[in-house]
C-alpha cells in the first residue's frame, strides 16, 4: 500500500502544481510550442490544463487522505490516465513526429524532447506504477 500512496501523493502535487499554475498563467504553455493566436486557446488552457488537472489532482489527494473510500478508485482513474497519455503521444511522434523519440535535456530541448520526455521519463512509468500498486492492493480488501 505504501507504493500506492506514493504514487497518488506525487500524483496530487504534480497535478495540483501545474493545474493551478496553467490557470493563473495559461500562456505558461508556450514553452511547449503552443501558439497563443486567439484569445479562445487561452482560456481552452486555462479550463483544460489548469483547473480541470487541478481538479484531477484534488482527487488524487483524497486517494491519500480517505484511502478506504477513494484510493482504489485512484489507482485505476490514473492508471487509465497516464496509459491513455503515453499510447498517445507514442503514436502522436510516430504519426506527427517523424517517430523522434529522442530527449534532449534543458531549454534547448524545447519543445522538440517535450512529448518524448514526458512520455517515457513520467507517463509510462507513472502508468506502471499505478498497475502494479493496484495489483497490490488486492490483498487489501478493505481498499
Amino acid at each position: 500500500m505504501l507504493l500506492a500512496r506514493f504514487i497518488i501523493g506525487l500524483t496530487a502535487l504534480i497535478w495540483m502544481g501545474y493545474g493551478g499554475w496553467l490557470f493563473v498563467d495559461p500562456k505558461g504553455l508556450s514553452y511547449m510550442g503552443m501558439e497563443f493566436n486567439h484569445w479562445s486557446v487561452t482560456v481552452e488552457v486555462q479550463a483544460m490544463y489548469g483547473l480541470a488537472e487541478f481538479a484531477l489532482g484534488v482527487f488524487a489527494a483524497l486517494g491519500i487522505l480517505q484511502p478506504k473510500r477513494y484510493l482504489h478508485a485512484n489507482l485505476v482513474l490514473w492508471c487509465l490516465i497516464y496509459t491513455a497519455l503515453w499510447v498517445g503521444r507514442l503514436v502522436g511522434i510516430w504519426q506527427w513526429g517523424g517517430g523522434d523519440y529522442s530527449i534532449v535535456f534543458g531549454a534547448a530541448g524545447l519543445p522538440q524532447s517535450y512529448n518524448a520526455g514526458t512520455l517515457l521519463l513520467y507517463e509510462l512509468p507513472a502508468s506502471v506504477l499505478c498497475a502494479i500498486a493496484l495489483w497490490q492492493l488486492r490483498r487489501h480488501p478493505d481498499l
